[in-house]
């Protein structure tokens, strides 16, 4: 986890320290070996982690360096080669919902939706915000669209929308990168697979902020800019249809798992729209900056593609 002061935080080693330290009766010392069961502590979780951000805050105000009882450090500084990777859990199942932005829909021009609607995406297309989203040569015109992403901290099927947010482990931002020439090929229907399902193609971070430090999701505001210019501004009250009924609607067949992450789509001012304005798309050298109100910022290089090997 990072502190307010920009620290990263191995949950995993710190939480066995404290408990060394702070024993309880039939704790499991193993609890934050990985983000699923972080996901599936859910508030005990979060609650779990603010005392173990306190005993370090008194260890420091002792003199003490936070060191766990096996010496293994559980503190660093983001210049001793940390790099952050996505902060989801690896073969979980991505949602990303189509026309759910009234701006993005009036830029089309559609009509509002009567039921959400959703492509999936798969676990080779993520990256998280050490890494680079990365251009395929495939795809020749390429765009990126800002997003608030949900991850699921509670399993559950058949999710009434009044329990739905109970479900919610929290938020982060998320980047959905696609090829529109391939999504809506010359000929034939549209092919999500083709257009968003490419290695490297959807960033999220820079970390999961927990329910209940964001507070209400209606409004943020968001902003997305490519090489210094402002693509997509706007919040989240631009949503069609919000995260209960989003929740309910597709648990009906659906069994979400904690990690699940479903991004709620992009916001009016999306650039694959504008097909033919080649300043528009995405290329080599872009950086790309997202920032979500109460999320923090996700800023993220683009590069090639490495050609492949000469075959043999």
């Amino acid at each position: 986890m990072v502190t307010d002061s920009n620290e990263y935080i191995d949950l995993d080693t710190a939480c066995r320290d404290y408990l060394g330290v702070n024993p309880v009766k039939g704790a499991d010392p193993s609890r934050f070996r990985d983000m699923q069961s972080f996901f599936q502590g859910g508030a005990d979780s979060v609650a779990l982690t603010k005392k173990i951000l306190d005993y370090i805050a008194r260890r420091r105000g002792m003199g003490w360096t936070p060191r766990a009882a096996t010496g293994a450090r559980f503190l660093f500084k983001p210049e001793e080669g940390v790099k952050l990777l996505a902060p989801v859990v690896r073969g979980t199942k991505i949602y990303c919902m189509a026309s759910n932005s009234k701006s993005h829909l009036a830029e089309q021009g559609k009509p509002l939706p009567k039921q959400p609607y959703v492509f999936s995406r798969f676990f080779n297309s993520l990256v998280g915000p050490s890494e680079s989203l990365v251009l395929n040569p495939a795809g020749q015109f390429p765009d990126v669209e800002l997003e608030l992403a949900v991850v699921i901290g509670l399993r559950g099927k058949h999710i009434p929308a009044e329990k739905a947010m109970e479900h919610v482990a929290g938020y982060t931002i998320a980047l959905d990168m696609g090829y529109r020439d391939l999504q809506y090929p010359a000929e034939g229907p549209v092919d999500w697979t083709m257009g968003k399902g490419f290695d490297a193609t959807m960033a999220v971070g820079p970390w999961v902020v927990p329910k209940e430090e964001v507070g209400p999701a209606y409004p943020l505001q968001m902003q997305l800019t490519v090489a210094g210019q402002v693509r997509q501004k706007g919040d989240t009250t631009d949503y069609v249809f919000r995260i209960p009924e989003i929740i309910a609607h597709f648990s009906k067949g659906i069994t979400f798992e904690p990690g699940d992450v479903i991004s709620l789509g992009s916001l009016g001012g999306t650039p694959g729209f504008e097909f033919g304005k080649e300043s528009r798309k995405l290329k080599a050298g872009d950086v790309i900056e997202a920032e979500i109100e109460k999320i923090g910022r996700l800023v993220l290089p683009v590069k090639a593609e490495a050609p492949p090997p000469p075959a043999a």
